[in-house]
């Protein structure tokens, strides 16, 4: 009888030592958060929409690991640069599981961008990402880049009123045109307003808390005709919109390469070397998605660069003596110039650092049970980046944090100081992200918001619009709530800095 015992002691032990783990880890504290209550959590702690301030004012009690349940979802929301390195890049394999939103993703389709997509999807959607718009490649098409900023310049001097749309203009023009080799019409671009539309939706329907549904997916199966079930016709009309915007360019890609009639393009150059139909729509999903990606986050910088060119005058000085140095009044700043304007690079990384345009950054989700720190993190649980509250840190940014100084990136010991990644370094901040679910577009953007600051800051005078008894109205430092954090709209007056200045842009543009 011993003997047939024999074979089932290692089993026995297995499922001892199994036991005796789980017993261990739940003697494991969670992260400190706000007192949760019985079925429904912290329900009504938690802002209905991500506000970074709200953590930031959490960060003071609980530390920068604050964890929360809602309805049995767990989140564990992160204020430190060096616990987000720690975990969503050192420990990436298990961090980089993708937030699953019911509403935005599932039944308004947005879970077929790099953002949302999980598992080989997103692998292969990042490899044709990262294949087309990396450090390298993304060069080629720099000419492109000026060209677009020389145009936007043309425009707002005769509407500079208009600067937010025309910034809009200057993101959507410049992606179609590098991603798909489509050129916008002139006015009220079809194709470009169409993406506008469905972005201004997306920044809603993948907002955390929002939407029902996402705390309770059983609703999702709610017919839309029951009451409380509004969100159901909502996302019918969205998710048709948000396929809409990723086939349509791309299948006139197709046609006009069909027809030998294609410009040069992204999605020219990988349709070329396409080997299988399953390839087609990780390319879709690819191409839509660095599309949609900038074409908000873009402009959102570009209204946050205004802001501070009224609210610091002495930074806009600044650059622009740098620039009358370096390029001089006879021609307009290019690509050639960029690594002799160091102050003006500067400025790019703190518009960055000062203002993301996604101060939540995009969700994470753990796949597997964590330790960290002492603290217990439970699989799936969801991770929220305060990238806005860490940008402020005053150990990594121990120079007035809440002030725009572009400085703080130059010398012999520029920020961040203390902890830092390879993105940080590069950039100055974490504003595009961590890990494996960086922004793919972060080589794209960078150069885009140099190239055209630059070239306005070398022609053109930003200052405060003034009311009727003549003093100036600041704008308010204030932005709109969702994913992308754009500027509460304000006026202002854009002026060319002399009649030199106005000759080159005509003839430049």
């Amino acid at each position: 009888m011993s003997n047939l015992l024999l074979p089932l002691i290692p089993a026995v032990a297995l499922l001892l030592l199994v036991g005796w783990r789980r017993v261990k880890q739940k003697n494991i504290p969670l992260p400190p958060g706000p007192k949760s209550h019985v079925f429904i959590g912290n329900l009504f702690e938690m802002p209905k929409e991500d506000d970074p301030m709200v953590y930031s004012r959490w960060q003071k009690t609980y530390g920068d690991m604050i964890y929360v349940n809602v309805l049995g979802k767990d989140f564990l929301i992160i204020n430190s640069l060096k616990i987000a390195a720690d975990l969503l890049e050192k420990r990436s394999s298990i961090y980089s599981g993708r937030n699953y939103f019911t509403f935005g993703g599932e039944l308004c389709g947005h879970d077929r961008s790099t953002a949302l997509a999980e598992g080989s999807a997103h692998r292969e959607m990042r490899k044709f990402g990262h294949r087309s718009m990396n450090s390298t490649s993304i060069k080629q098409w720099q000419w492109l880049q000026e060209a677009e900023a020389r145009k936007t310049l043309k425009q707002l001097l005769h509407k500079p009123e208009n600067w937010n749309e025309l910034f809009h203009l200057n993101a959507g023009s410049s992606i179609m045109r590098i991603v798909y080799g489509y050129e916008l019409a002139p006015e009220n671009d079809p194709l470009l307003r169409h993406a506008n539309m469905v972005m201004e939706d997306f920044s809603q329907a993948c907002a955390p808390g929002r939407w029902i549904v996402d705390v309770l997916p059983f609703l999702k199966h709610v017919p839309e005709w029951m009451p409380g079930a509004g969100f159901q016709k909502i996302a019918k009309k969205w998710w048709l919109d948000v396929d809409r915007m990723y086939r349509a360019p791309f299948e006139l890609v197709k046609q006009r390469m069909a027809a030998g009639i294609a410009l040069p393009s992204i999605t020219a150059q990988l349709l070329e070397v396409k080997k299988e139909q399953s390839d087609e729509e990780h390319m879709i999903s690819a191409m839509g998605a660095l599309y949609a990606g900038g074409v908000d986050t873009t402009p959102a910088a570009l209204g946050s660069f205004m802001m501070v060119m009224i609210l610091y005058p002495d930074v806009q000085k600044k650059a622009q003596a740098e620039l009358d140095a370096i390029v001089g009044p006879d021609r307009l700043p290019g690509f050639i110039d960029q690594a002799n304007l160091p102050y003006v690079n500067a400025l790019i990384k703190e518009i960055l650092r000062w203002a993301p345009s996604v101060p939540m950054g995009l969700p994470h989700r753990l796949i597997q049970d964590d330790e960290y720190n002492g603290y217990r993190i439970p699989k799936d649980t969801i991770l929220l980046t305060n990238i806005w509250h860490m940008n402020r840190d005053s150990a990594t940014y121990p120079d007035a944090p809440d002030c725009f100084r572009p400085d703080r990136f130059l010398g012999p010991d520029p920020a961040p100081h203390g902890f830092s990644t390879s993105n940080t370094q590069e950039f100055g901040s974490p504003a595009f992200g961590f890990g494996r679910r960086v922004c793919p577009g972060e080589h794209f953007a960078f150069p885009s918001l140099f190239i055209l600051c630059a070239s306005i800051l070398a022609t053109m005078d930003i200052s405060p619009a003034m009311d009727a008894a003549g003093n100036p109205i600041l704008p308010q430092v204030q932005f709109s709530s969702g994913v992308i954090a754009h500027p509460k709209p304000f006026r202002c007056n854009i002026t060319p800095r002399s009649h030199k200045a106005v000759d080159l842009i005509n003839v430049s543009g």
